[in-house]
């Protein structure tokens, strides 16, 4: 319930954020959904290896540095396992074509991270939740004209201790 409240609520607040940029060319929104594979700390804290990604961008009609400017918003949601993680981004990305098909991307922004341990003989339950500067990194192809694949690798910092980044694996469809 937490979850959806939380979501319901960085949703309200960037929306219209997003409602006031003026996107470029046909296709301006993407949505992605896959899976994250998470690092060593969490694989070891969580007892899991695997959890869901989640993403949505949208192309903003401005220059950019190197590529095609974007405000993306990811969510990472690791529930199995002895505790949880759970992460909300928002980044400044920018990605480069580097062949017809072929996308690198950088992001720059801010993330929630939720991290919750479960007790266990070797330690006591202990959460974190926290704000923080985060960056990823992208490298994508486009399958289609509109469905694409996308691999990131999320950093978003520490949570008791724990590195958070991990890495996703995401399809994604251009609308």
């Amino acid at each position: 319930m937490r979850f959806a409240a939380l979501a319901l609520s960085l949703g309200c607040l960037i929306a219209p954020a997003l409602r006031a940029m003026e996107p470029a060319g046909t296709t301006p929104i993407l949505m992605q959904v896959g899976g994250t594979y998470l690092g060593p700390d969490q694989r070891e804290a969580l007892n899991t290896d695997f959890g869901y990604a989640f993403g949505i961008s949208t192309l903003i009609a401005e220059s950019a540095i190197v590529g095609i400017p974007s405000a993306d918003i990811n969510a990472r949601y690791a529930p199995d396992g002895e505790g949880s993680l759970t992460t909300f981004e928002a980044y400044y990305a920018e990605r480069a074509l580097i062949s017809d098909r072929t996308w690198l991307g950088l992001g720059v922004g801010s993330n929630f991270v939720r991290l919750v341990l479960d007790g266990r003989p070797d330690r006591d339950t202990a959460s974190e939740r926290r704000w923080g500067i985060g960056a990823k990194a992208m490298l994508g192809y486009l399958v289609t004209d509109q469905l694409f694949v996308e691999a990131t690798y999320h950093y978003t910092g520490k949570a008791l201790d724990l590195d958070t980044a991990s890495t996703s694996l995401c399809l994604g469809y251009w609308f």
